[in-house]
């Protein structure tokens, strides 16, 4: 059984190539889209019990048989950023292996689609080849994001606030001054209040 702990300690400073051409962004996407889901899609025959995927031979399964079709986001970042998107769909996912789905399930119930905006986005840095979750996933990483933003500003010789990179710069369809305000927020994010942290793996509600 894989260490978890370890494993997202990893994906957190996973590191790539300088050379954008030799980064595989479709395995990172895969490494961090299988730290994140739960295993409460995979039942076990007969029963309601489920079946613990965190293994090693469940991920190798998943990254052999995954076809993920990963596309560039607009975006006016600084140039040693590149913003990446997976649009959740049967265009986009797709199953090579008919019998890796249980009981016949469709590769896309993987995903709660409806409770999110349908995609997960991934800004990546090719100097320090660090990977950020910004959309779809259960965790956020726009704090971390900005950290670095503000330390290349820094190096720059530029003072630039959390806010004014926000206000500077912009990811198509995201909205980062709602993922600054739902993260910065004392009390538990308010996802009614806040869409925009919406996860696109934990099956739950908003009314």
């Amino acid at each position: 059984m894989v260490n978890i702990k370890t494993l997202f300690l990893l994906l957190s400073f996973i590191a790539f190539s300088q050379n954008e051409k030799n980064i595989d962004y479709e395995h990172i996407f895969k490494k961090w889209i299988y730290i994140e889901k739960t295993s409460e899609y995979i039942l076990t025959e007969g029963s309601m019990n489920t079946v613990s995927i965190k293994n090693d031979s469940v991920f190798n399964l998943f990254k052999d048989n995954i076809k993920l079709k990963i596309t560039d986001l607009s975006n006016n970042l600084p140039n040693k950023y590149i913003v990446k998107c997976l649009l959740l769909n049967n265009e986009n996912v797709i199953n090579t292996n008919q019998d890796l789905t249980p009981y016949n399930f469709d590769v896309n119930s993987f995903f709660y689609n409806n409770q999110c905006d349908g995609k997960l986005v991934l800004v990546f840095d090719i100097e320090k080849g660090t990977s950020y979750r910004i959309a779809g996933f259960n965790g956020n990483d726009l704090i971390s994001l900005l950290f670095n933003i503000q330390e290349y500003y820094y190096k720059n010789y530029k003072k630039i606030s959390f806010k004014s990179i926000i206000k500077k710069h912009h990811i198509k369809d995201i909205d980062l001054l709602c993922m600054y305000k739902g993260l910065k927020s004392e009390r538990l994010i308010d996802y009614k209040e806040y869409p925009c942290l919406k996860s696109c793996f934990d099956e739950f509600i908003v009314f």
